[in-house]
């Protein structure tokens, strides 16, 4: 009887889950590597977001200057972009750029060390954010700025708590973020509109590897809340 199984591998530093597939079939359990679409693959990214006819104009511009730059002193670019020469000078990605970036996005590769998937991570992708990399997480989200007071109540609770001097009630002189007012605030149980300011400020910056970001953690720890069912 033939039968079938999957089996994925991890690849390290890529802030992903790296995929290696083999199926076994038949009754020789002969192997068949099993390969995906780079914007498949993307998916599991922890750090990086492809770039799309919707993405903002500058993180296409912040793209088109990293291939412009690994390519300007080469007879011809990697992918030999039409017009490519004319542009060298430039720091606006073109039509032509992002139609290339996108042309890759159907590939189909076996793992994230697949150089295809290489060179558009490099070059055709942008940072993601913390909040977006929240929306993976089961059970949590970051809770939103408004009509969400107890939540913000309950996680400066958590703040100030994860800031105490060992086992007593007294607070550190100095917080992890560096909120303005947390001398003054410290010792309040309301919430601190300082607190709630940073949490939603640091959850727009970048990811840099991936759920192992010290920042990544600890937004998740002091400003998630569990996640409510709509509907």
């Amino acid at each position: 009887m033939s039968k079938a199984m999957l089996i994925g591998l991890g690849a390290a530093g890529t802030g992903i889950g790296g995929i290696c597939v083999y199926q076994w079939s038949g009754s020789d359990e002969s192997t068949k590597e099993i390969t995906i679409s780079i914007s498949d693959l993307f998916k599991s990214s922890q750090n990086k977001v492809l770039l799309t006819k919707t993405s903002d104009a500058g993180d296409w511009n912040k793209a088109w200057i990293k291939y412009r730059d690994a390519n300007k002193d080469r007879e011809e670019d990697e992918w030999n972009i039409v017009g490519f020469s004319g542009k060298k000078t430039e720091d606006s990605a073109f039509q032509e750029f992002k139609n290339a970036c996108e042309s890759k996005y159907l590939i189909k590769v076996k793992e994230v060390g697949d150089s295809n998937y290489r060179r558009v991570a490099d070059w055709c992708t942008r940072p993601k954010k913390i909040s977006e990399l929240l929306e993976s997480e089961n059970g949590r989200e970051l809770i939103p700025s408004d009509n969400a007071n107890d939540d913000w109540t309950a996680s400066w609770k958590k703040y100030r708590e994860a800031h105490k001097e060992g086992s007593t009630s007294s607070y550190k002189s100095s917080d992890t973020w560096s909120i303005g007012s947390w001398n003054t605030d410290k010792n309040s149980e309301s919430l601190s509109t300082n607190f709630k300011a940073k949490c939603l400020e640091n959850a727009k910056k970048d990811v840099v590897t991936g759920k192992e970001d010290k920042l990544y953690g600890e937004v998740k720890d002091w400003c998630t809340r569990t996640k409510k069912i709509s509907g």
